[in-house]
């Protein structure tokens, strides 16, 4: 250990690496982890550019290290808690927004750039960035590297990574897409040659260390506008939503059942008490006068074509036994909601659903996220319903959304854990135990995938030769396995 910092403090000053219990804690949980079953890592040291980066992978390579990269953000899937000890590599230094470009409609940003920072720099220039469901706080870089679940993803623009610049311990520094011809800029993911920038996109940190990245920018329009309707079941909301994508009426929409309005409510009120209706047995079916769920469209452009399109959004919702929940009507009915909604949607301000309350109320965990074909997810969420009656305790609920043109869609089926860690120990453990299982059967009943890897191997191993050929390409980028071995990935 004391060779190790001698390393690294050859290359960081001793204000930029710390071995303090106090501070290490910190890096040890998020709150999908409880605090004391993870391991503190050794050291935690804060980069500022990529070839501080570089010198701090040979560095672990060499001493056959572990080392955890962790960006900016509420970090609630323990993918950066350093579970084998090591160096944590906190990026929250690296926050230039190197490049705005108009022209190309892209920006260059460095992990630890927040959506703070950029969204308010994007608003100046007419320009707005895919948000994903985190928190303002949170690193875009990071979220887009793990498919975001959120806007601009229905229409015809799922991937909002362009080009990567990215540290190896063993293969050095790499630029994927346009980038890495060093004349030819970040504007885009292909060029004349196979695309890398994916083989980063969902691997973790478990192959290196991204230090650069360009991402997709959309214009704001003449107008911006938030278009709901409500819906008694969860069918026609799913038609609604494909219907409206397909068609190009509008950007994007996210399908929210009941109790996210409930939850959105708690937000606004700071409410440090669970209203009544959150816990009653049957999640299923709402409180009297309160529809099934909303769905939430974000339209855009010139004033003349978003009139016509929520025309045509209101069409449809009714022409499907749905309705239109008109936005003064919202505000009064569902302040709460409104407010989050129309933030996120329209404003492009990233509030994070209950973040507030779940410090009062209890541990909001991620629950089932996985994505589906259309007609699988009618039957997911007969399944998800059922299972929860029967495992799960009040409350839950769930959120769907279309990705790419609505060939599939995204579900989160989502357990709010009221009441401490300490207190729900059993129940969580239980929990942990149903989710040990149920995406291996909901990828062979229903050929669900799970949204976001969960420390499965036997998971990965059910990819057949896609995974051998990543594992040889770990072999030769990360031969040690230093990069985030926690994720149990390879």
């Amino acid at each position: 250990m004391n060779d190790l910092y001698r390393a690294l403090a050859s290359v960081f000053p001793k204000d930029r690496i710390t071995d303090d219990e106090v501070v290490l804690a910190g890096y040890a949980a998020d709150s999908a982890i409880a605090p004391g079953s993870a391991t503190f890592p050794s050291y935690a040291v804060l980069p500022k550019t990529t070839e501080e980066i570089t010198h701090l992978l040979q560095i672990a390579d060499r001493f056959r290290v572990p080392v955890t990269p962790m960006a900016r953000g509420s970090n609630i899937a323990g993918m950066t808690v350093p579970v084998q000890g090591g160096i944590m590599a906190d990026l929250r230094l690296m926050n230039r927004i190197i490049e705005i470009n108009e022209d190309g409609a892209y920006a260059v940003i460095e992990p630890g750039v927040t959506f703070h920072d950029l969204y308010k720099e994007l608003k100046k220039a007419g320009f707005f960035c895919h948000l994903p469901t985190a928190a303002g706080g949170s690193s875009p870089l990071a979220n887009y590297l793990m498919r975001p679940s959120g806007n601009f993803s229905a229409k015809w623009d799922p991937d909002p990574i362009l080009s990567l610049e990215v540290v190896t311990p063993q293969a050095g520094i790499i630029k994927t897409g346009s980038a890495s011809f060093e004349t030819a800029g970040w504007r885009a993911r292909y060029h004349c040659f196979p695309d890398l920038t994916g083989l980063f996109t969902n691997s973790y940190g478990t192959l290196g260390i991204v230090t650069k990245g360009s991402v997709k920018i959309f214009d704001r329009g003449e107008e911006e506008r938030l278009v709901l309707t409500t819906f008694d079941s969860f069918p026609p909301a799913l038609e609604y939503m494909k219907r409206i994508i397909r068609r190009n009426v509008a950007e994007s929409v996210t399908f929210w059942t009941w109790g996210w309005s409930m939850f959105h409510e708690m937000m606004l009120s700071k409410s440090e008490k669970m209203p009544e209706e959150m816990l009653k047995p049957d999640q299923k079916t709402p409180p009297p006068g309160v529809p099934f769920g909303i769905a939430s469209a974000r339209l855009s452009g010139y004033k003349e074509v978003v009139n016509a399109q929520e025309t045509v959004c209101i069409k449809v919702a009714r022409e499907l036994g749905g309705d239109h929940l008109d936005n003064r009507e919202a505000r009064e009915r569902y302040p709460g909601c409104y407010n989050y909604l129309h933030s996120y949607f329209v404003e492009g301000v990233l509030p994070k659903p209950g973040e507030e309350s779940q410090i009062r109320a209890g541990l909001h965990l991620p629950g089932c996220l996985l994505t589906a074909e259309p007609s699988k997810l009618i039957e997911i969420e007969k399944f998800m319903w059922d299972l929860a009656q029967r495992e799960f305790k009040p409350p839950y609920f769930f959120r769907a959304l279309p990705y790419s043109h609505g060939r599939e869609f995204f579900f989160a089926f989502v357990v709010y854990v009221t009441g401490s860690l300490i207190e729900e120990r059993e129940y969580l453990q239980r929990l942990k135990g149903i989710y040990g299982t149920l995406y291996r059967d909901l990828l062979r009943n229903y050929g669900g995938v799970m949204f976001r890897y969960r420390k499965d191997p036997t998971f990965f191993g059910m990819t057949g030769m896609y995974g051998e050929l990543l594992r040889r390409i770990k072999k030769l980028v990360d031969p040690n396995n230093i990069m985030n071995p926690g994720m149990l990935l390879f």
